[in-house]
């Protein structure tokens, strides 16, 4: 999958002028951003993340259609959205929102779109996504607790816990 998503990266690099685009290493999907988290308080965070995902089950999902925020005319970021025909990121995001917010950090205002933001572009421009991805299926069995810290070329990931899903029957 994250060939595939190198790939169009390629193909793209070119089209979007100014663009920073992610390295394969650090392509991923965000269900919560929390920002600044005292040191004291990733534990309880961690144990909220576990037990929203305790119920869920492992999903598959799509490699689906690229996009821009705010829009392909005044392209902020380009990213690539995922295919979820089961809404089962939608769940997990949903029951992970809602932990979050039992902890005090605000629920997100923005509905849940599944998305690979794959470049961030300096000044708002035009950018044609004519680039074709290719729809390929992957199970989504767990998700992470991470860490960033930002750095140059590029943020560092550092995953601080994992939290998988049960397997479907």
């Amino acid at each position: 999958m994250k060939e595939e998503l190198a790939r169009a990266i390629e193909v793209l690099g070119s089209r979007v002028a100014g663009a920073r685009w992610v390295p394969k290493e650090n392509l991923h999907l965000t269900l919560a951003f929390l920002g600044r988290v005292e040191d004291d308080r990733v534990a309880d965070v961690s144990g909220a993340v576990a037990a929203a995902v305790e119920g869920h089950v492992e999903f598959t999902v799509r490699l689906g259609s690229l996009g821009a925020f705010p829009s392909a005319k005044r392209a902020r970021v380009v990213w690539l959205g995922l295919d979820d025909p089961t809404r089962g990121l939608a769940g997990v995001a949903d029951s992970v929102g809602e932990a979050r917010e039992k902890l005090g950090f605000p629920r997100e205002a923005r509905a849940f779109t599944p998305h690979l933001t794959l470049a961030r572009v300096k000044t708002p421009a035009p950018v044609s996504l004519d680039a074709t991805v290719r729809p390929i299926a992957f199970p989504v069995q767990r998700i992470g607790l991470f860490e960033s810290r930002l750095g140059r070329p590029h943020a560092v990931y550092n995953e601080l816990a994992t939290f998988p899903f049960r397997r479907g029957s």
